[in-house]
């Protein structure tokens, strides 16, 4: 029998910002632009209690809460914390399926057939990891298919774990408004309620599966298969491909000596470059994060000219950026990255021609360099001088 695991970050934006402040802890916050036509984007628990939810209008969320914090999203932030975030689950096993920034679905189906074990205690390690090493709560579904993984972690948040099978799921899963079935829409659920499908239950229920394919057609099937248990979908762990790959350390006493900081940088990016060669991907894109002892983060990032994960080429552009943006201040926690990686495979890296070219003319050897390109491949490559004689 599979053991799948759908893994969420509970209210991930607003705890990524109190993990880098915890002054943020317990208060009602939102991550929102501050216009006047701004949506709320996410809010914590705290703020929910006010009443105030994603894609609400920034102006009647502080109606709701005349001391409500807003922070403007920190992508950066964000995408370092979700690749973290992914590496740890990685560790416990390799078929991962990145569903969204904040979740994603594991099976443990091997795992377990070589760990024999509770997989409800392992939950709660993997919990307690992503929580002491990223300050983040998670809420975990474990459950024989995708479909009820996914039910299940909704069902207690944050930092829940429920586990929803072949003997509960009538009990668990059907009483649920069918608003709340992964899977149907927001505009589809009021459809289906005005023919009486109130219910997961009513869903799973054969006598109403007309009305069900009248409302939804061809996916009327899909649905009531999973209302009643039946997923069979795989977790496509080449979903799982990383995008990015960093390392970041807190450092064990708050310092702006610049010899403890470089050495440091120099140990990340060593640890980045392996990373990056085990797993055959390489990028133009690097990033570095500097957190202060009063809890601001500075993440920054440049493009180079070329892919690369060798050590040297991503060492030279950190020191860049970390000596551009130092300001000298006591820094608590360091991190390197590569961010949008692809796959060396896949990358086809152009012939700098013209690069070459003013390289070998400072020799005068031009022609003989044409020759040996076009002695070397299809191109018929002439200076202009021969092409006006030709011409001629």
């Amino acid at each position: 029998m599979q053991i799948i695991f759908h893994i969420d970050l509970n209210a991930f934006y607003a705890s990524a910002e109190v993990s880098v402040d915890p002054t943020l802890e317990g208060k009602p916050l939102v991550i929102s632009g501050n216009s006047r036509r701004a949506i709320v984007s996410t809010a914590s628990y705290e703020a929910r209690k006010y009443g105030i939810h994603s894609a609400m209008p920034l102006f009647q969320a502080k109606q709701l809460c005349k001391n409500l914090v807003i922070k403007p999203v920190n992508f950066t932030l964000y995408r370092n914390l979700s690749q973290s975030f992914f590496e740890i689950i990685r560790s416990y096993s390799p078929i991962l399926e990145v569903a969204s920034i904040d979740e994603c679905y594991v099976d443990f189906s091997d795992y377990f057939s070589k760990h024999p074990g509770n997989p409800v205690l392992l939950a709660k390690q993997i919990q307690n990891e992503v929580y002491e090493q990223l300050k983040l709560k998670c809420s975990i579904g474990i459950a024989p298919n995708k479909f009820m993984a996914k039910m299940a972690s909704d069902m207690k948040k944050p930092m829940g774990i429920t586990v929803l099978n072949r003997h509960n799921y009538k009990e668990l899963m059907w009483p649920l408004d069918i608003s709340d079935m992964f899977g149907v829409g927001k505009k589809t659920a009021p459809r289906l309620k005005e023919v009486g499908i109130l219910t997961i239950g009513d869903v799973a229920n054969y006598d109403n599966y007309n009305k069900l394919r009248q409302i939804i057609g061809k996916n009327a099937l899909l649905l009531y298969r999973k209302a009643n248990g039946i997923d069979t979908s795989k977790v496509n762990y080449q979903k799982g491909e990383l995008k990015s790959v960093g390392h970041s350390t807190t450092l064990q006493f708050d310092t702006a000596d610049v010899v403890v900081l470089n050495d440091t940088l120099k140990e990340l990016t060593m640890k980045v470059s392996k990373r990056a060669k085990d797993k055959n991907l390489i990028s133009n894109s690097i990033g570095i994060t500097l957190k202060y002892s009063r809890f601001e983060t500075v993440s920054r990032q440049t493009l180079i000219n070329d892919y690369t994960n060798e050590y040297e080429a991503i060492i030279s552009t950190v020191k860049y950026l970390f000596d551009n943006n130092f300001d000298g201040r006591p820094v608590r926690l360091l991190g390197v990255s590569l961010n949008n990686t692809i796959n060396q495979t896949k990358y086809l890296k152009q012939m700098n021609l013209f690069e070459d070219i003013k390289h070998k003319s400072s020799n005068n050897h031009i022609e003989d360099f044409i020759k040996n390109v076009n002695h070397k491949s299809n191109y018929k490559l002439m200076t202009a001088a021969q092409l006006l004689n030709k011409k001629e």
